[in-house]
């Protein structure tokens, strides 16, 4: 059944930004969802002006993390064979229509498969044996089934004018991993491997699965092309797994709702086995409109450090494609899962110090005001993740929280909301397969906590977009050294023309903030800030946030009034320096015009 009450979502250019619309009018995509329902803050969020809200939803009542033996968080809607059961997705919709009647929601439908239809499809299964392998052609079209029912069940409902649109999840995390973290190498794999081997290599003879072992007896980069070429396959396949589904979901919508994924960590993730190295194929299709991670493990999600994307953010941007945030930022009010609900008092995984508070409501409005202000001023969508609840019930926190849903509604009517970066930063996401996690993700992480660091704005993009970028900027920063095809065009262009760049992979670790200051002046690029704090800055605001106490000096590229944000009796100024008094992580933002 299609969508036939007449709204339509869909994403437009908006000042230079790829942005979520909604029958014409730009969507405030900043978002609100938890995981627990039962400690859901919707009210909360409602009356601080919020609209937009998402909701779990399972297509089959399972643990979204295969590692871990958790009870999930709703009943499955498939659980059953022959008897879909959708009471508990109309049940989620209900309590967020309950406080928030004019809400618009975007559900995440959680496309694993049922328990039963891997036992009646053992062949199906990845290598941990209890859950599908993301590469099954069967699970394709089971999967499109379920999420068909799923969209017409919705269509037909009395809340269907407010569904604005879906995300497909699936795979370990619902990020579309493999649920064994391993390619789902296993016999399983052997007709699909085949078969793609066939196509990339014809007239060779076959010579089957790779050695898993492999990867843990080679060094930085391996010359084995079976284990190659069965990467290449292992990320294709979950690429052409989410297509095939995202297709369905616009049949199934008439083409006239919104949809997006989880996907492309090539930033986060170094493990090729974990499938998520395929984004430019994604990137290329008009069946997908928007792209989400969660913000960045980097610094273990202290304040100090830059929580970037996990993906090359400005490459999704250039192919038409809103950058979706998930802004899961713990307050000194998150609990851990096993104290947060009775069913989960026997948890142990979620005990780590990165899902634990981080102190003081002071460090939680600078950590919010830091990831908001890095959103705002990308022109990304975003939404406050509450986990497991209640994380952000504080008056304070909400007051926040009110004031940057204004921000952003008013940031939407800005003419130009383009970058201002003058730097490109390159990562390659077809090195992978070449590649092992011996240092380099270390590499990848301590390298973008430096340019956080280094005072001037960057644009980050996949190596396959070089040729159409290159001639915005004045240097380039080359994240990987692998010899891949795509790396060595870059590489033989920049030669050519004279390009200035550098590449911490080739050196074999990364530049100081003080070192890519160095290179950016050398280039010509301004710098905004000497200090190794982190620094944002747009065509419309900047911000600060202060890795230790001082005065702050920003030297603004040109006079410009200035005027602070979520502060009563804030700065306020025209000219082309700013100087600021801070604590110690603490985040300031500003409105700049003229």
């Amino acid at each position: 059944m299609k969508n036939d009450r007449g709204l339509h979502s869909y994403v437009a250019d908006r000042g230079g930004v790829p942005t979520l619309f909604v029958n014409g009018e730009p969507l405030p995509a900043a978002a609100y969802m938890t995981y627990l329902e039962q400690n859901n803050d919707y009210a909360a969020f409602a009356d601080a002006g919020y609209r937009l809200f998402s909701v779990p939803v399972l297509c089959a009542g399972r643990w979204i993390n295969s590692s871990v033996d958790v009870k999930p968080f709703n009943r499955g809607i498939f659980d059953r064979k022959g008897e879909p059961d959708f009471s508990p997705l109309d049940a989620s919709v209900g309590r967020i229509l309950s406080a928030c009647p004019d809400a618009y929601i975007f559900p995440r439908v959680n496309l694993s498969a049922p328990l039963w239809w891997i036992e009646e499809n053992p062949d199906c299964a990845d290598g941990t044996g209890r859950r599908e392998a993301l590469y099954s052609e069967r699970y394709r079209e089971a999967a499109a089934g379920m999420l068909r029912e799923v969209i017409a069940h919705v269509a037909g409902s009395g809340y269907a004018q407010h569904i604005v649109g879906y995300q497909l999840a699936g795979g370990n995390t619902e990020e579309w991993f493999y649920f064994d973290l391993n390619g789902g190498l296993c016999e399983n794999a052997e007709p699909a491997f085949r078969d793609f081997f066939k196509k990339r290599r014809p007239g060779r003879e076959y010579p089957g699965l790779p050695d898993p072992s492999v990867l843990r007896r080679l060094g930085p980069y391996h010359e084995d092309e079976n284990l190659a070429l069965y990467l290449e396959f292992a990320n294709a396949a979950v690429a052409e797994t989410i297509l095939y589904l995202c297709a369905a979901a616009k049949e199934a919508t008439g083409r006239k709702l919104a949809v997006g994924i989880f996907y492309g960590y090539a930033l986060e993730v170094a493990s090729p086995l974990w499938g998520t190295h395929a984004l430019k194929t994604l990137l290329d299709s008009d069946a997908v409109d928007f792209i989400s991670s969660p913000n960045s493990y980097i610094g273990a999600r202290n304040d100090g450090f830059d929580w970037t994307e996990m993906y090359p953010a400005s490459s999704v941007r250039l192919h038409g494609k809103v950058c979706m945030q998930e802004c899961d930022v713990r307050t000194h009010l998150t609990k851990l899962l096993s104290e947060s609900a009775a069913e989960y008092r026997g948890d142990t995984h979620y005990t780590a110090p990165v899902w634990r508070a981080p102190g003081s409501p002071e460090r939680s409005v600078a950590m919010l005001r830091k990831t908001f202000a890095r959103q705002l001023i990308a022109g990304n969508g975003f939404w406050w993740f509450d986990m497991w609840g209640g994380w952000y019930r504080d008056a304070r926190l909400l007051t926040e929280i009110k004031q940057m849903r204004k921000i952003y509604i008013d940031s939407l009517t800005k003419k130009n909301r383009r970058s201002k970066a003058q730097i490109a930063v390159f990562s390659d996401e077809s090195a992978f397969r070449y590649m092992t996690e011996c240092g380099r993700r270390n590499i990848t992480h301590e390298q973008r906590a430096q340019l956080g660091f280094a005072g001037a704005p960057y644009d980050m993009y996949d190596v396959c977009d070089f040729e159409a970028v290159y001639q915005r900027y004045r240097g380039v920063v080359f994240l990987t050294d692998a010899p891949t095809g795509a790396l060595r065009r870059a590489l033989a262009l920049c030669d050519r023309e004279k390009i200035a760049y550098i590449s911490p992979g080739r050196r074999g670790t990364c530049f100081c903030a003080k070192e890519l200051r160095a290179f950016f002046r050398e280039c010509g690029a301004h710098i905004y800030c000497e200090t190794d704090d982190l620094f944002y800055v747009g065509e419309n605001y900047f911000a600060i946030h202060a890795t230790k106490a001082g005065v702050k000096t920003i030297y603004l590229n040109g006079a410009c009034s200035y005027r602070e944000l979520l502060s009563e009796n804030g700065l306020c100024g025209t000219g082309d320096t700013v100087r600021i008094q801070m604590r110690a992580n603490e985040t300031r933002l500003f409105e700049l015009s003229g």
